[in-house]
C-alpha cells in the first residue's frame, strides 16, 4: 500500500542514509526551546513580587523555528536525492546487430503471395512479414538495405524500429537483381560495431543479374564475422540437388547461416520464427532509468525560508541599542 499518487509511481531516494540526518532535529528543537537562565541584578529580597515572574524560553518567538528546523530539514531532504523514473532508455549491450537486405527489384510485384487470405504482391508480402520479425526483436539494432542492381541503404542500425519501417515503406522497386554487390553493401554497414553478434538476413525472388556473384562476396562477411541468412521466395521451389550448388546456399554455408525457400507468406513468417530462435541470446539484463531530480525544489525551499525571515528582521524589527 501507498500514499502517493500514481504520478509518483518509482519515486525513491538516490542516498536514502542521509535522511537519518533528521534524527538531530529533535535535539536541536529541544536544545533552542529549552529553559535559561533569567538576567539579573542582586536585590535585597524579592518577597510579594515573586509571583510576577515567568522563567522565559531561551529564544522567544512562536514560530522562531521555522527559520532554523525547516530550512535544515528541506536542506537533508535535497541532500538525499528525492528523484521520479521518466522511463526505461535502451540498453546498447543487449541484442545483436541485424541488417535486412530486401530484393526490390520489378518482379517483387508479381502477385502470386496470400496474405490474410487475399492475394498480394510478393514485395507487400515481405514488408509485412518484415515488420512483423521487427517488432518481435526490440533489444536489436537493426538497418535496411534494399536492392535491385545496386544497393542502397533504407535505414542504418537503429532502436528505432518504428523510424526503419516507415522508410522501407516509402521505398520504390527498381530493376535489375545484383546479389552480390547487396551483401557486400549490408557487410560494409555491419563491419563498423565489432562487440556484437551479427547477421545479414537475405531476402530474394530470383538469381544474381548484375555484379560479382554472391558467393565472391561471402569471404567480405566471412571476414568480419558476419552470419548471412539466405531465403528464396516465389512460387517456384529449388529442387535438393539444384540448391546444393545454388549461390545463396554457397553463401549461407561458407558464413555460417542457412539457406530457407519459401512458396508464400505463411511459410517465409515460419522462416522468420525459425531465424528469431536461432540468433536468440541469453542475455544479463540491465535496466537504465532516466530520472526526474525533485531535489532543487525542496532546496531552494529551504533556502527561501531561511533568508527570508532574516531580511524581514533586518528590514522591519527594530532593535533596542
Amino acid at each position: 500500500m501507498t500514499f502517493l499518487p500514481d504520478s509518483w509511481a518509482g519515486f525513491e531516494f538516490l542516498h536514502p542514509w542521509v535522511l537519518g540526518l533528521l534524527l538531530i532535529l529533535p535535539v536541536l528543537a529541544w536544545w533552542t526551546g529549552r529553559r535559561g537562565p533569567l538576567p539579573s541584578i542582586p536585590v535585597p529580597s524579592i518577597r510579594g513580587i515573586s509571583h510576577l515572574g515567568v522563567v522565559p524560553r531561551r529564544h522567544r518567538g512562536t514560530f522562531r523555528w521555522l527559520g532554523v528546523l525547516l530550512p535544515v530539514a528541506l536542506f537533508i531532504v535535497a541532500l538525499a536525492r528525492p528523484r521520479l523514473p521518466r522511463g526505461d532508455v535502451p540498453d546498447p549491450s543487449k541484442g545483436i546487430d541485424i541488417m535486412l537486405t530486401l530484393d526490390f527489384s520489378r518482379s517483387m510485384a508479381e502477385t502470386d503471395f496470400r496474405l490474410r487470405n487475399r492475394r498480394v504482391s510478393r514485395h507487400d508480402a515481405l514488408v509485412s512479414v518484415t515488420e512483423e520479425f521487427v517488432k518481435g526483436r526490440p533489444t536489436d539494432r537493426i538497418g535496411i538495405v534494399c536492392f535491385a542492381r545496386t544497393p542502397w541503404l533504407v535505414s542504418p542500425l537503429t532502436l528505432d524500429h518504428k523510424w526503419a519501417m516507415t522508410s522501407l515503406r516509402e521505398s520504390e522497386l527498381a530493376t535489375g537483381t545484383g546479389i552480390g554487390w547487396a551483401i557486400a553493401a549490408a557487410t560494409t554497414f555491419l563491419k563498423h560495431d565489432s562487440d556484437r553478434s551479427k547477421v545479414i538476413i537475405l531476402i530474394t525472388d530470383g538469381d544474381n543479374s548484375a555484379g560479382p556473384k554472391p558467393s565472391e562476396m561471402a569471404p567480405l562477411a566471412v571476414k568480419e564475422r558476419i552470419k548471412v541468412y539466405t531465403i528464396l521466395i516465389g512460387p517456384e521451389m529449388v529442387t535438393p540437388s539444384m540448391a546444393a550448388n545454388h549461390e545463396l546456399n554457397k553463401v549461407a554455408r561458407l558464413t555460417g547461416g542457412q539457406f530457407f525457400q519459401a512458396q508464400d507468406a505463411h511459410a517465409l513468417q515460419n522462416i522468420f520464427a525459425s531465424i528469431d530462435r536461432l540468433e536468440k541470446r541469453e542475455l544479463v539484463q540491465k535496466r537504465f532509468v532516466s530520472w526526474r531530480e525533485l531535489y532543487p525544489w525542496f532546496l531552494w525551499s529551504g533556502v527561501v525560508l531561511w533568508v527570508v525571515p532574516r531580511m524581514f528582521g533586518e528590514l522591519f524589527r527594530r532593535r533596542v541599542p
